[in-house]
């Protein structure tokens, strides 16, 4: 009787304990922790500016005005400045730099900031709060950019998205078209791109086509010849691995077109180039549609007016169809559990079809979700919103177009991913500036010029160019 009543006090107490355990633990993901009559601030840290900072305030005060305050949720959203300046207050604050600001509950950032966070403090891994069903109404390849080598759960969620179009003077490209009988299709792949920019430059003695982002025509020229340019590694290194094949065709048809002036890129963007007739296509951000000219300036008496004319992102002939998918997504710092689940709550709303699409339409970007990703619904979105630019229509048929056929790439985050980004975009760009310079400064004859060229795009040089290139990444890599 006595060993009886002992296990029933220690059974006793062993209830009282768990129950007073139970009351201070962390709540099970089925339990709402939010309370309407004590909402949950969640700060939010972006990167938006101008009528981008004003359609996502617009739509953050219109969740915190109804769902937020149904539920108990209030969303501060805070501008950081440009995207370099958002990374830099992240880094600070999460290095717990003097003077900095603690940790927002949810961030913007580009999958190299998130990775740094990730290591340093930890992401919210955000399959603890979107269910499979949920996860499925989302594009997969914009998920998986949320996965990081060493660890695939989900640490980036897409909030909007951009890929990248080829942007013609459709007035100009008309006219040349006919008159040399050329069709559209021949713009579809890059070696008939680079072959239509030399008739141009014969025929008008003026650049064809510009590239906008050098690292991004390297990268996808290589995941279109089945070369995809990182080799990665558990550890979350990677190794450079472009071939010499590879090099090659990105050589023919980036520094030939360009040393020849087929192909030419004087101001910050491409579509400056377009708005002074340098060229009249180029490719360029799905989020840049909007900066395509309506008119090009030739001189201050001759300004004339140009429709648009969008293309799918052109691949080589023995390629596979392969465009770059890019746009910072949100990450959710680590916190207590009701700051987490109202960060959740508000990402669900932000990326549901409705709110998406206004979101997107307005910035240039796309939607997240298979659903939102319709030409008509975008179309639609367009008019609903007095958004009249001819350029963001004609690039949401061809994107709307692209995602059915097209392979969306992007590159996994890495130690040195930064640094090797930086260099992929200057180095082949900056051979070309240096030994244009070089050439113009030359005064050369023709006969002479033409000689020059031929040496400067041989065999030999493009070896040279070719093994500095593989030194100078692996340096980048393994320094």
């Amino acid at each position: 009787m006595k060993i009886y009543k002992s296990v029933l006090s220690i059974f006793c107490i062993l209830t009282i304990l768990f129950s007073f355990t139970s009351c201070s633990s962390k709540p099970t993901e089925k339990e709402n922790p939010l309370d309407p009559q004590k909402p949950v601030t969640v700060v939010l840290w972006h990167y938006y500016n101008g009528n981008i900072k004003e359609k996502f305030d617009e739509i953050v005060s219109e969740f915190n005005e109804t769902v937020g305050m149904e539920k108990g949720i209030v969303v501060d959203a805070q501008s950081q400045g440009d995207v370099d300046q958002l990374a830099t207050s992240v880094q600070n604050s999460v290095n717990q730099a003097i003077g900095s600001s603690p940790m927002p509950d949810l961030f913007a950032a580009y999958p190299d900031t998130a990775l740094t966070v990730h290591k340093i403090k930890g992401l919210v891994n955000l399959e603890q709060y979107f269910t499979q069903d949920e996860l499925n109404e989302y594009r997969k390849e914009f998920l998986e950019e949320g996965n990081f080598l060493f660890d695939e759960g989900l640490y980036i969620m897409p909030i909007a998205k951009s890929t990248e179009n080829l942007f013609i003077n459709k007035t100009s490209w008309e006219k040349f078209a006919t008159e040399n009988s050329i069709d559209d299709k021949k713009l579809q792949t890059w070696e008939g791109l680079t072959e239509v920019a030399a008739v141009y430059y014969e025929n008008t003695g003026k650049s064809f086509f510009g590239i906008d982002s050098n690292a991004n025509y390297m990268i996808q020229a290589a995941m279109q010849l089945e070369n995809e340019i990182y080799k990665y590694n558990e550890d979350g290194s990677a190794e450079f691995n472009l071939s010499k094949d590879s090099a090659y065709k990105i050589w023919q048809n980036y520094y030939v077109p360009y040393i020849n002036k087929h192909f030419a890129k004087t101001g910050r963007f491409s579509s400056d180039d377009a708005k002074t007739g340098t060229v009249i296509a180029y490719v360029g951000s799905t989020a840049g549609a909007s900066y395509f000219p309506t008119e090009v300036t030739f001189s201050q008496d001759n300004i004339v007016r140009i429709e648009p004319l969008t293309i799918a992102y052109p691949h080589f002939e023995s390629g596979n169809p392969v465009a770059i998918q890019q746009g910072a997504g949100i990450c959710m710092t680590k916190s207590d559990y009701a700051h987490e689940y109202a960060s959740a709550e508000f990402l669900k709303w932000f990326t549901d079809t409705k709110q998406n699409v206004k979101f997107a339409i307005t910035t240039g970007y796309f939607p997240v979700k298979n659903e939102a990703l319709n030409e008509e619904i975008l179309l639609a979105a367009l008019e609903e919103n007095n958004i009249n630019s001819e350029s963001i229509k004609s690039t949401i048929k061809t994107t709307s177009k692209m995602l059915e056929t097209y392979e969306l790439y992007s590159n996994k985050p890495f130690d040195k991913s930064y640094e090797i980004r930086r260099f992929l975009e200057t180095s082949l760009f900056d051979k070309v500036t240096t030994d244009l310079e070089a050439l113009d400064s030359s005064n050369l004859e023709i006969d002479e010029r033409a000689k020059a060229i031929e040496e400067l795009t041989s065999m030999p040089s493009f070896e040279k160019w070719y093994e500095d290139l593989v030194n100078n990444a692996n340096k980048i890599l393994k320094g």
